[in-house]
């Protein structure tokens, strides 16, 4: 299955809607339908069945589903603020047990985690679009462009028949045609040398083998490529958190008042703040000016304050344990991103 963060995501989102209901549908000292208790409430206290009367009109049923679906719980209006603002303070409240008010960190971290990656993927399919990725003489260039392009490199004489047939492919934005033109390249040169492109695979190692074979396989499909990406990047973004919590939990090891769930409070509220501003930002890069990526400095700032005022350490502590979590995210997500692209490979492969 493909829509698992979206599952979850939806399932969560479903504990910000709250069904306004004042009073019960079925009057008091009716019998409960299920268990024949006389009702004294919006449930039966005996089965727990909810005294509602599903006759209703179509612009009854019509009206609840629209209240239903845009009520939203109160709770967000008072978390999100603090999240932004004082973050240390709202991670503080929940560990510390006082949690009413707020939406609960893993609920809101996999909503925006799903309204990132909704907002991604339409910028991304937007990208290819002006890329031109699997469509011939598409994207930003016109097909005069295009044209008097393919003519300057007809009349360059330096080029090979396969380098020219290379050079014409990428302008046309044909990347099936580039990779073929590559694997004919690759046979050529091996041709020179006397060896044949099963004889070059034969010396390669299984993972060697096995990363050409997916290499060669995005060339030929890249949209389906990309969209492998897309799907995969949603499944393996979630280890972000364990991650998180881990780095965490070993930059604070001595301090034994300090347990694993409240490194995971923290990363689920420094996580989702980041995706927050990362989904602000990314369309207005992308759309409107480049400029915008300069407010992804405010990342290290918030977090500063964050780390701060939820384990309450001085500048300097915080400082440096940032400098260790920067080094250890690098290194983990670079692992992940290797995990990321197999998993791709492996599914383009297969």
């Amino acid at each position: 299955m493909s829509n698992e963060l979206e599952s979850a995501a939806a399932g969560s989102a479903g504990g910000w809607l709250r069904w306004r209901r004042r009073h019960a549908d079925i009057p008091p000292g009716t019998p409960c339908a299920n268990c024949e208790t006389p009702l004294v409430g919006t449930y039966c206290h005996a089965c727990g069945q909810l005294a509602e009367d599903f006759h209703r009109s179509m612009w009854r049923l019509t009206r609840e589903a629209l209240e239903s679906f845009f009520h939203l719980d109160g709770r967000l209006a008072r978390t999100v603020p603090r999240l932004i603002l004082r973050p240390g303070d709202l991670t503080r409240d929940y560990i510390e047990g006082r949690r009413a008010f707020q939406v609960p960190p893993l609920r809101m971290f996999l909503v925006v985690l799903l309204a990132t990656f909704l907002l991604g993927q339409c910028t991304i399919g937007r990208q290819i679009q002006q890329w031109g990725i699997g469509d011939p003489v598409t994207g930003s260039s016109s097909a005069a462009d295009v044209n008097e392009a393919i003519a300057r490199i007809e009349a360059d004489e330096s080029l090979t028949d396969t380098e020219r047939e290379l050079a014409i492919a990428a302008v046309q934005r044909n990347w099936p045609a580039v990779a073929r033109a590559v694997e004919q390249a690759r046979e050529a040169e091996l041709a020179e040398t006397g060896q044949t492109l099963e004889e070059n695979l034969a010396g390669q190692s299984v993972f060697e083998r096995w990363t050409g074979e997916g290499v060669r396989a995005a060339q030929a499909e890249p949209r389906r490529f990309a969209l492998l990406l897309g799907m995969w990047a949603q499944r393996v973004a979630i280890l972000a958190l364990p991650l998180s919590a881990l780095i965490m939990s070993a930059l604070f090891f001595w301090r034994r008042d300090i347990f694993v769930f409240d490194h995971l409070i923290f990363s689920m509220h420094s996580l989702t703040f980041q995706l927050m501003l990362l989904t602000a930002v990314l369309p207005l890069a992308l759309w409107v000016t480049p400029l915008a990526w300069n407010l992804m400095w405010l990342s290290p700032v918030h977090l500063f304050f964050h780390m701060r005022g939820a384990y309450r350490s001085g500048a300097l502590a915080t400082l440096a344990r940032m400098a260790a979590l920067f080094l250890a995210t690098v290194i983990g997500s670079g692992l992940i991103m290797m995990l990321w692209l197999m998993l791709a490979f492996n599914e383009m492969i297969g």
